[in-house]
């Protein structure tokens, strides 16, 4: 028996409340039911219990929300690779829909040995049981006397000596259930929950047996939180965000740090010949080679070829690299589609794998790198790979096993798709980048997938494994992007780790680092294109009883709408004062520059504390500019 699985109905809808993230419409049924069952068939639900009164709870800390800045809400496709369900999969009406049948596993987080590991990969961002110990979903689904399981893996193999799980009733119709999953491990080699990091985690919603051939029916999922345990005052953590009868959740963070991140590295096609390797221009790749391979035509989807003899299971894209420094240049990435289903079998139509192959100064021995899976829907933009990151190579490489990391890369050669059969892909782009760099200054942007008002943000950065400094403290978060300048100043230069920590004001709060570090050379920041960036001035900065009122004006070439203008304390930007508008009429400005608006000058009042500071202001980028500028400072003293 497992006595601490309970099974909920979800809450109906409040009038005109919206329903919480993937909270299905139709299951507006009766209030929250909590009951203890066994894990047996035909399991009783007991009666409901009613909340005493209204409360607010803050959200549970979620392993998808903090890895991915996505909860699993199933409102893109990218909540969920429908490659790894088993069955017919799709992700759709903010729901995962699977076919009940035998087999119908949907892995959440999942990971395949041999392979390098890249986006969502659960080896790159294993599960911690220690801070996730709680699994919470909302299933509605028409059969009777079934049973579903959990599964969970500490080694990407899924063997079952590194495997664990249990067995669960399921209950026809909508229902929430949740559990508690370090109480107990009955399946495979009864791994506990709390035994180490989870590089796999895998719900079947209906167990059925291999001779039960299509029901014809399907499972129907709102919404899944893998998330911490809940205290006594917050025992609906585990709900998403919503309106409830008896309760309200607010929502945590979802934080996702957009720059720096690998795409903005210097790309060595580009820096070598002025040209990105992109499949979609003839003149761009004139000296890529091609083996086994046959190019059928090149249009918008990049060059659309058909693996070919003598080895047909081992199409060749020869890219022209001369002495090109791994260290530098070490983020792979590719844009590529193929035709028919994923599949990694050693028959036609599998292979659904692309490699990278590379030589190296010093040996003529070629160094093969481990498998580069390309899902048939997990490529709807560029994958991106840091070789130097894991051990890149093939476990049956050839030795000498140089690597990439510290090599000289003197041959480099991309395998699209290892299929025997007569496969047919599309090779959109290959690159080879380095991280991103900037001289002076650059701009950290983020933004928050479950932002709400009265959010705040700290930006800090370190070199190497020294102590983090912080740029930013407060920043006031607004909905959509946002952006926080980072001055190198009396910084030495480096390359710079970058961390996002966010706070909704309920007190959740999320800490994230940018995907890349950014190296920071000293300076003078370098000559660009400013005509798109925003122009103004901070005017005046007035101490009166009311605090500090700050006025001038401000307005960018890109956009006739109002301009954000952000206030700092602090000439480095050390503490967020705020954001205000532009919202006044300003004809002066309007003479001096014809392009502003009229409504071009803004006037807020912010709190400081009593002694000197320097107030200064940066105007937002709409458009094409390439930073925030600093629109002036102003020195008060506040008595």
């Amino acid at each position: 028996m497992h006595d601490d699985t309970s099974i909920q109905r979800p809450a109906p809808r409040a009038p005109g409340v919206p329903r919480a993230p993937g909270q299905r419409r139709t299951a507006a049924v009766a209030t929250a039911i909590a009951v203890a069952v066994g894990l047996t068939l035909g399991a009783v639900v007991g009666a409901p219990v009613r909340a005493s009164a209204a409360t607010t709870e803050s959200e549970a800390a979620d392993y998808a929300s903090d890895a991915f800045g996505d909860a699993w809400d199933f409102t893109s496709a990218a909540d969920f690779n429908t490659d790894f369900s088993g069955t017919p999969a799709t992700v759709s009406g903010g729901a995962l829909k699977v076919g009940l049948t035998p087999g119908d596993q949907l892995f959440l987080v999942h990971s395949i040995s041999g392979s390098l590991a890249t986006g969502r990969d659960g080896a790159r961002q294993p599960v911690d049981p220690a801070r996730y110990s709680r699994l919470t979903f909302s299933m509605d689904q028409p059969l009777t006397k079934r049973i579903g399981a959990v599964y969970w893996f500490t080694c990407r193999e899924q063997t079952a000596a590194c495997g664990g799980g249990f067995t669960f009733p399921v209950v026809q119709g909508p229902h929430v259930y949740t559990f508690d999953l370090a109480k107990q491990s009955t399946l495979l080699a009864k791994v506990p929950w709390r035994s180490g990091k989870k590089v796999v985690f895998r719900l079947d919603p209906v167990v059925l047996p291999g001779n039960a051939g299509d029901t014809g029916k399907q499972a129907s999922i709102d919404w899944v939180r893998l998330h911490a345990a809940p205290d006594a005052s917050h025992p609906h953590a585990g709900m998403p965000a919503g309106t409830y009868p008896g309760y309200t959740v607010t929502p945590r963070p979802q934080l996702v740090v957009d720059t720096p991140n690998p795409t903005q590295g210097q790309d060595y096609a580009t820096a070598t010949t002025g040209r990105p390797w992109n499949f979609t221009s003839a003149t761009a790749t004139s000296h890529v080679k091609y083996s086994n391979t046959t190019v059928l035509s090149r249009d918008s989807r990049g060059i659309t070829a058909r693996n070919a003899g003598p080895h047909q299971n081992d199409p060749q894209v020869h890219l022209p690299v001369s002495r090109m420094a791994g260290s530098t240049y070490h983020y792979l990435q590719w844009d590529m589609r193929y035709d028919g289903p994923f599949d990694l079998s050693g028959s036609a139509g599998g292979g659904k794998m692309a490699r990278a192959i590379w030589n190296v100064a010093g040996t003529g021995t070629p160094q093969i790198g481990n498998d580069l899976l390309t899902y048939s829907n997990g490529n709807a933009a560029e994958t991106s790979v840091d070789l130097t990151a894991q051990n890149p190579l093939d476990e049956d490489a050839l030795t000498p096993k140089a690597g990439w990391a510290g090599q000289t890369i003197t041959g480099l050669r991309f395998d699209p798709n290892e299929d025997p059969g007569k496969a047919v892909w599309h090779l959109k782009s290959v690159h080879l980048r380095a991280d991103p760099a900037a001289t002076g200054s650059t701009t950290v942007t983020f933004h928050d997938n479950a932002w709400v008002a009265g959010s705040t943000a700290d930006v800090t950065v370190r070199t190497g494994s020294g102590a983090w400094q912080r740029i930013a403290t407060g920043v006031a978060v607004t909905k959509g992007a946002n952006s926080v300048p980072f001055r190198l100043g009396s910084m030495p230069a480096g390359k710079y780790a970058v961390q996002v920590t966010l706070r909704h004001p309920d007190g959740s709060s999320d800490n994230e680092t940018a995907g890349a570090p950014v190296v920071m050379k000293a300076g003078p920041v370098a000559s660009v294109d400013r005509s798109h960036d925003p122009v103004g001035r901070l005017d005046s900065a007035t101490a009166g009883s009311g605090g500090v009122t700050v006025t001038g004006w401000a307005y960018d070439p890109d956009t006739r709408n109002p301009l954000a203008v952000a206030l700092y304390d602090g000439k480095t930007g050390t503490k967020s004062l705020g954001r205000v508008s532009t919202s006044l009429a300003r004809p002066d400005v309007v003479r001096a520059h014809p392009a502003a608006p009229a409504a071009s000058g803004y006037s807020t009042t912010v709190r400081l504390s009593a002694g000197t500071h320097d107030v200064c202001a940066y105007g937002i980028n709409v458009g094409a500019g390439s930073t925030n500028p600093l629109l002036g400072c102003r020195s008060v003293t506040v008595r």
